[in-house]
């Protein structure tokens, strides 16, 4: 086979052509997961709107995520007043998806948006957010809920060179509560079936919104790379309590504890370090534990 031939012939297949706005739906096929977003509006009511661009921003504490969203669009607007909002995730369904898209589509006053929404708003669980007039409810149809708070230390907009309702802002959004459905939150602890989420691949030229439903999620297992057994450990134990760390060699002593039973022991360290007021389990501390158990 001749290479240099083919890489020629493939790079000759690619089409280069000048960026647009909104160039991840405009220029590319970038499939994204999305939230509907609350917030409370001047009047006090929660209004909806999905986003899109939501992602994880800071995955240690303080934990957050970033949200970008067109300047002069009502979920900026309330959360530059506020200083608070809900990312709200739904699974695959159809004709939610259809309500969904005409939340998405800018230009429609909020009655026309509230007619269109057929998800039913409740007060947060949350202690806190029970009687704060910022905090916006919560839809019940929602999966996975993370309630947030605008952290405004972070300044992540460029200095503006137009009217602001022409350019995006940016909001670092410090989590305040994740809420879970049970079914879900078990599997995301112990395993079992995971949500089946929309996937979202922008509004298109056609002038729709385009989305598809993903299939069962599948497992591939890590491939088998010295120390590995450790990390595996590792990264089980230092997520049980922000509190509790597990030293290297800590980690080491449960490489042999067969797989069914690793978390349950990792769990009975904390609890045995939390009731001794120990922050930092090594090696020497699970020695010790184990002696006294085995009495």
């Amino acid at each position: 086979m001749n290479t240099e031939a083919h890489q020629t012939t493939a790079a000759d297949d690619f089409v280069s052509y000048a960026g647009r706005n909104n160039f991840y739906q405009t220029c590319a096929f970038i499939p994204m997961s999305f939230a509907l977003v609350t917030t409370v509006h001047e009047n006090g009511e929660t209004g909806i709107a999905p986003h899109a661009l939501v992602m994880p921003f800071g995955i240690s504490p303080p934990y957050s995520m970033l949200l970008i969203s067109r300047g002069n669009s009502a979920t900026s607007s309330n959360i530059r007043r506020t200083g608070k909002c809900t990312l709200n995730y739904i699974e695959f369904n159809r004709d939610q998806l259809t309500a969904v898209s005409r939340l998405g589509y800018p230009g429609q006053s909020l009655e026309e948006k509230q007619k269109a929404m057929p998800f039913t708003l409740r007060p947060s669980p949350s202690a806190d957010r029970q009687n704060d007039p910022d905090a916006p409810r919560i839809l019940g149809e929602a999966f996975q809920i993370i309630e947030c708070s605008w952290d405004r230390s972070f300044d992540l907009d460029p200095p503006r060179t137009g009217p602001d309702a022409a350019n995006e802002r940016r909001f670092v959004l410090q989590i305040d509560h994740l809420l879970m459905r049970r079914n879900f939150h078990d599997a995301l602890e112990n395993g079992g079936t995971f949500p089946i989420m929309p996937v979202f691949y922008g509004f298109r030229s056609d002038g729709g919104f385009w989305f598809a439903e993903h299939g069962e999620p599948f497992n591939i297992s890590p491939p088998q790379v010295e120390g590995n057994e450790i990390r595996q450990v590792s990264y089980l134990a230092n997520r049980i309590d922000n509190n509790v760390r597990f030293t290297h060699e800590a980690c080491a002593a449960f490489t042999e504890v067969p797989r069914p039973f690793l978390k349950s022991a990792l769990q009975g360290t904390v609890n045995a370090a939390l009731a001794a007021g120990v922050s930092v389990i090594d090696e020497t501390f699970v020695k010790k534990l184990r002696s006294t158990t085995s009495r």
